[in-house]
């Protein structure tokens, strides 16, 4: 009888995702069942948003402000110092620029749908009941239809319910939304002095780490930043490339399919994408159900490009611009985002990944090096 065995990278993998998993559960315990260690985490998190919102800024600003001072003010007579304020100046300015030709550009089409849908909304109820009446009439399926519309009228007796608490939700997101406003100004002004002096903080830093823990501690703290720093560059840009891609791919081909309010519903399913696997579905559901009520062959139409658009997506448009730069196996990109969508919400899903792919990096580095170890002892 032949007997199954498995090769040695296969058992490094299951090693890797084995120690991976525990861990990850483990956190994940912490997290959910320890409530004064989640207050305390969310707590320093709130306090800490403007410095988190300024290094985010400052992370996607420094390759440009790299370009601008090494080629653009390379040959120019000014001072070292001088060339890095002119560059962050720039920096800035273009990111403004980005910003209001966004809000220019997608705002008034975002008003102007949205004032059309609600304007519209008693036309598009009664053209989708006339729908309905229509299958109703069909006893093959009328009771089935009849069952789905039950459960909808209780849902929306549920949510209409739920109305009376929308003024408390709306004074909480309203004060949310200015406090958002003033951290993201706040990380502004940090990320400002994070592109002056740059270097300063790293030596600093540097210095810190190699105060704190032994040389070869240090080496490896070292290492693993800059594995997470590339990890998350490739992965937030390579996902707002391919993000805008899909987007603007989406926009084309729902004006061409005659889609309603297809800037609209193109702006979800752009934005949502930057949720790795999930994101266009999550984008299409709010979509196919405002169509629902204006064409319900317009919304199967749509969900079935969504479809084709996600497979486009996840075999030719993602693959090409992010690549493998992640290392992580499909499954365990899916796992990933289940997880962080579980703990964090949105921010988990978009985040789990660049972070699980640190996580199983240096895992499988770990357990490459004890098992070169052993063999060397072996022999």
């Amino acid at each position: 009888m032949m007997k199954f065995k498995l090769s040695e990278q296969s058992k490094e993998s299951i090693r890797v995702i084995t120690i991976a998993g525990i861990l990850i559960a483990l956190f994940c315990f912490l997290c959910l069942n320890i409530s004064p260690i989640a207050f305390f985490f969310k707590r320093i998190v709130k306090i800490l948003m403007p410095f988190i919102i300024g290094f985010a800024i400052a992370f996607i600003l420094m390759p440009l402000r790299n370009i601008i001072e090494t080629k653009w003010l390379s040959k120019s007579s000014l001072k070292d110092r001088t060339k890095r304020k002119v560059a962050v100046v720039i920096c800035l300015v273009v990111l403004v620029i980005i910003i209001i030709a966004v809000l220019l550009l997608l705002i008034p089409q975002l008003v102007s749908s949205m004032q059309t849908l609600i304007s519209n909304m008693d036309t598009y109820m009664a053209s989708f009941e006339s729908f309905i009446d229509r299958y109703l009439s069909n006893e093959e399926y009328g009771s089935t239809i009849e069952t789905i519309m039950n459960s909808l009228s209780v849902q929306v007796s549920n949510w209409m319910q739920e109305l009376s608490s929308f003024i408390p939700k709306l004074l909480n997101f309203s004060v949310s939304f200015v406090s958002g406003i003033l951290n993201f100004f706040m990380g502004l002004i940090v990320s400002v002095y994070i592109l002056l002096d740059e270097e300063t903080f790293r030596r600093q830093i540097h210095k810190a780490v190699l105060a704190i823990f032994s040389e070869k501690t240090a080496n490896r703290i070292f290492e693993i930043t800059k594995l997470t720093s590339k990890m998350f560059n490739s992965f937030i840009f390579g996902k707002a490339l391919d993000s805008l891609i899909i987007g603007l791919l989406c926009w084309l081909v729902t004006s061409i399919m005659n889609i309603p309010y297809s800037p609209l519903i193109s702006f979800v399913v752009g934005v949502t994408n930057m949720i790795p696997v999930f994101g266009p579905f999550i984008g299409a559901v709010p979509s196919i159900f405002i169509l629902l009520f204006i064409d319900p062959m317009k919304a199967l139409e749509f969900g079935i490009f969504i479809i084709i658009l996600q497979q486009i997506d996840g075999n030719i448009i993602g693959p090409y611009i992010i690549g493998d730069s992640m290392g992580l196996p499909a499954f365990w990109v899916m796992f990933a985002i289940i997880l962080g969508g579980g703990l964090f919400g949105v921010v988990g899903m978009f985040l789990g990944v660049p972070v699980f792919a640190v996580l199983f990096n240096l895992l499988k580095e770990l357990l490459i090096e004890k098992y070169n170890s052993k063999q060397i002892r072996t022999e």
